[in-house]
């Protein structure tokens, strides 16, 4: 197959140069691009925000040939707008730029926000573009897509929730976990090389003598949050015995306990969601700031 050439941005409302986007995670674009790498298409990205806009930079939609759209750009706004385009795209072989809203020379899109947004659109041939981006995915490595006329856009794994224990608290946090469209792993035993640096280790024991080796897998791991169920008590007698093994403060201020946001709960849906809001909250935050 021949490599494809370099499109040609023509941009629509000027010619500033293209933001490079923040780093997503994988599933906010993974089933774009899965659909693009069978058969080819054309790929939209939000390249620019003039404003307040709920989606981020970086952000994708599909236009696989033959097959219906995937993902979403807007709220419904500029859908049907961008499909014309993506078609047009396809067949010049030429990537193209386009404002909406604010300043935007389609005064009959309006964004309800009031707010700015460049699209950039880029033909995508199958297969090749987007192979090694999906396989790193999959693999849950670090990955970059970088298309001729599009900014680079970095892509992390998923946050993972590596969950051990049994009983409601387990079972709940598990499947509200999992309905929330995170990866989640039910382990007998732990391991620090299946934990990788976007995985969070939850501990739901009402006896805690099952806990502490998987606490020392854990902590030997990369996992970005480590916690255990229990109250403070439970918690001072973990960092004791971990402390007289040899972990150091650096390594135990690692540990999360009593975990979730809401403390002191005892109802087991309630535990779920407070702990499941603190492990996001700490997925988002910068590599460098976890703790």
């Amino acid at each position: 197959m021949l490599d494809s050439p370099t499109p040609r941005i023509r941009d629509d409302h000027g010619t500033a140069p293209l933001p490079a986007p923040p780093c997503l995670a994988a599933a906010e674009v993974a089933p774009e691009l899965a659909a693009l790498a069978p058969r080819g298409g054309v790929l939209a990205m939000l390249t620019g925000i003039d404003g307040a806009f709920y989606r981020p930079l970086g952000a994708v939609m599909s236009f696989p040939d033959g097959a219906d759209p995937v993902g979403r750009l807007s709220s419904g706004c500029i859908e049907g707008d961008l499909a014309i385009h993506a078609a047009e795209t396809r067949a010049s072989g030429e990537a193209r730029r386009l404002r909406y809203g604010r300043g935007s020379p389609f005064v009959d899109i309006r964004l309800p926000c009031g707010s700015g947004i460049d699209v950039t659109l880029v033909p995508v041939q199958d297969g090749g573009d987007l192979g090694p981006v999906l396989r790193d995915m999959a693999d849950r490595r670090d990955t970059v897509l970088a298309l001729p006329g599009l900014p680079p856009l970095a892509i992390r794994p998923d946050p993972k929730m590596a969950v051990f224990g049994a009983g409601p608290e387990a079972d709940i946090f598990a499947r509200l976990a999992e309905a929330a469209g995170y990866p989640v792993t039910r382990p007998d035993r732990a391991s620090a090389a299946d934990l990788d640096a976007e995985t969070a280790v939850v501990l739901f024991f009402h006896d805690h003598e099952r806990e502490p080796d998987i606490l020392r897998a854990a902590l030997q791991s990369p996992a970005f949050w480590i916690g255990a169920q229990g109250s403070r008590t439970a918690q001072a007698g973990r960092l004791d015995l971990l402390r007289a093994e040899g972990w150091d403060d650096a390594a135990l201020s690692r540990l999360h306990g009593p975990i979730g946001l809401i403390r002191g709960t005892r109802d087991p849906k309630v535990l779920a969601v407070s702990v499941l809001a603190d492990i996001v909250a700490a997925s988002v935050a910068p590599r460098h700031a976890r703790s």
